[in-house]
């Protein structure tokens, strides 16, 4: 038998290999972090609803998700040393382009601050809302495709993707359905719980 190796077709054969790599294989426990962040998505989500029905300060929000994220972050540092599932070096961070995309949320609602006060407290909480999942979900839809990068394979790609439509059309929902302007929290609550469960089985289907 011969020893010698083409390098060009050997590297061709590896980058097929990759190519048919989901984000499970990549990132070890990766499935598993997305299925705790629908949890603690639809925990904030149901303590957010309260706030509403309540008529609570905004200040609760923020207290609420930065309480929670913060607490996730923490445990999944300590459980895993991190994100996982996070690119190396040279490559883009997908995490990192998701939070730069979610960051325009704070610098539309500086822009839009000075016309707030026109707003009630459901049209205004609606309207941050409605703000927060349209940007988290072109964030998605970056990370999606970025995904290509590290050659992950479309399936795996997409539940980012439909993730990211999803969030787009709550959002747009969100601001045009009176009824969502009060239960808003309650339908992505129950929307991204949803789609974290069939996610996960997406990621980890072989």
């Amino acid at each position: 038998m011969s020893e010698d190796v083409d390098p060009a077709e050997l590297q061709r054969d590896l980058d097929r290999i990759k190519d048919a790599m989901g984000i499970a294989e990549r990132y070890e426990s990766a499935p598993e972090q997305w299925l705790g962040f629908g949890v603690v998505v639809a925990l904030g989500c149901a303590l957010s609803q309260y706030v509403v029905l309540e008529r609570l300060p905004g200040i609760w929000f923020l207290a609420i998700w930065f309480g929670l994220f913060g607490a996730f972050g923490a445990v999944l540092y300590w459980r895993f040393g991190g994100y996982s599932w996070a690119p190396g070096e040279g490559t883009p961070n997908v995490g990192f382009l998701i939070l730069v995309v979610y960051a325009g949320t704070f610098a539309v609602q500086f822009v839009a601050a000075p016309f707030l006060p026109e707003l009630g407290y459901l049209a205004e909480t609606a309207f941050v809302l409605a703000l927060v999942l349209v940007m988290l979900g072109l964030g998605y839809l970056v990370a999606g495709e970025t995904l290509k990068a590290h050659r992950i394979r479309d399936r795996d790609r997409r539940a980012f993707q439909v993730g990211g439509v999803l969030m787009i059309g709550l959002g747009i929902a969100v601001a045009n359905v009176d009824p969502l302007h009060e239960w808003g929290f309650a339908a992505y609550g129950g929307t991204y719980l949803v789609y974290a469960v069939a996610s996960y089985w997406v990621l980890t289907g072989s």
